[in-house]
């Protein structure tokens, strides 16, 4: 009898006694922390006193800005994995556990939120596996809804990732070209094979399977997730970066070097900068003749593959909105000075005395006399 209503998962079988599973939700809060303790500590090159000097001026509000910016998009990874794994465990195995009461914690519009938050802020090499996970949200949602024999079960599990499919590989033909063209499997790999294997995950699986399946890929996640978001905070910028030209004396022109690094601290007296390698420099303000704010180096393209002007690499709110327009390379950021700020220099006395007419000699007297 196909199944016309969605029981909830823990009202099945005897009751069991809660574990003690509080010390889950201390680590919730500790990760952001050890993020940003590991961010300072990488761009200190392990040296503790300037770690202590970084503590004392950064700002958590900003660094805390820096890591939610950088890691937002874990966010739909985990709610539409753990929907539709949980999903999958309760239609093949009809038991419940951890990962069945969480997905049915997970409420259809916070899915919703999520497909649309991933539509957005994901690259497009991943947004093949975006629709691979919301058609298989779907599909086991209204398996389980409506049974296997409703027709709504056979549209969302069958018809439309079948009709689908085809479409979606119309739509990135121009990519997948060139990503043959240009032998990167990778993302060739990201862009044809999610579509071809969405019609075979919308139902349940042989029960041996099920619990290897889906146990076996939240431990997967569990690992390389946490690394992943640590690989991307570690590269976020977390203080300005600034290119500063120092004189050789206070209130001088003469710009006897050039310091690029990222400013802790600002005042009336004294900047702090932190270095690209590592040490701490502190600039009297009267030292200075001038100073740029300069743009953090981006990632160098993995992949020359765009759909159409847009790359694959790239998101769409990043290819919709339109950025900061293209500025030539100010020489300051690569430890070079400014060619305007250098004063001309001023001729030494040899050469003007050289470059100066002499007198025309007085004409000898004349030894006739008249």
């Amino acid at each position: 009898m196909a199944n016309k209503g969605r029981s909830h998962p823990s009202a099945e079988g005897p009751a069991r006694t809660p574990r003690n599973q509080e010390w889950l939700l201390a680590l919730l809060p500790a990760f952001p922390i050890v993020l940003l303790v590991m961010r300072l500590w990488y761009a200190v090159r392990q040296d503790t006193q300037t770690l202590l000097l970084l503590v004392q001026y950064v700002s958590p509000l900003g660094m805390l800005s820096v890591v939610l910016l950088t890691t937002v998009w874990t966010v739909p990874v985990v709610v539409l994995v753990g929907r539709a794994l949980g999903s999958l465990y309760r239609l093949s195995t009809g038991r419940s556990s951890w990962l069945v009461r969480g997905a049915y914690r997970i409420p259809d519009w916070v899915v919703a939120i999520a497909v649309v938050a991933a539509m957005v802020g994901w690259p497009l090499c991943f947004l093949p596996a975006l629709f691979m996970l919301t058609l298989t949200v779907w599909g086991l949602t209204a398996y389980d809804r409506y049974g296997r024999n409703d027709r709504r079960t056979l549209t969302a599990c069958v018809i439309v990732p079948i009709t689908v499919m085809p479409l979606c590989y119309l739509l990135l033909w121009p990519a997948i070209t060139l990503a043959w063209a240009e032998g990167d499997a990778a993302t060739l790999v990201m862009l044809t094979v999610p579509p071809a294997i969405t019609p075979l995950l919308t139902g349940p699986v042989p029960e041996m399977w099920a619990r290897f399946i889906t146990h076996g890929v939240v431990l997967v996640l569990a690992v390389l997730l946490p690394v992943a978001v640590g690989a991307v905070v570690l590269r976020a910028p977390i203080l300005p970066l600034t290119a500063m030209e120092v004189a050789a004396e206070p209130d001088g022109e003469a710009v006897d070097k050039v310091v690029v690094g990222y400013v802790i601290a600002d005042d009336d007296r004294m900047s702090t900068v932190l270095e690209r390698g590592g040490s701490v420099s502190f600039i009297r303000n009267d030292m200075l003749v001038s100073r740029v704010l300069c743009p953090e180096p981006g990632d160098v393209p993995r992949s020359r593959a765009h759909l159409y002007g847009w790359h694959v690499g790239q998101s769409m709110l990043s290819w919709l909105v339109p950025g900061r327009p293209p500025a030539p390379r100010d020489p300051r950021c690569e430890g070079r000075p400014d060619g305007r700020t250098v004063p001309e220099p001023s001729p030494t006395p040899s050469a003007t005395a050289s470059s100066t007419p002499s007198p025309a000699a007085p004409p000898a007297p004349s030894s006739a006399e008249g």
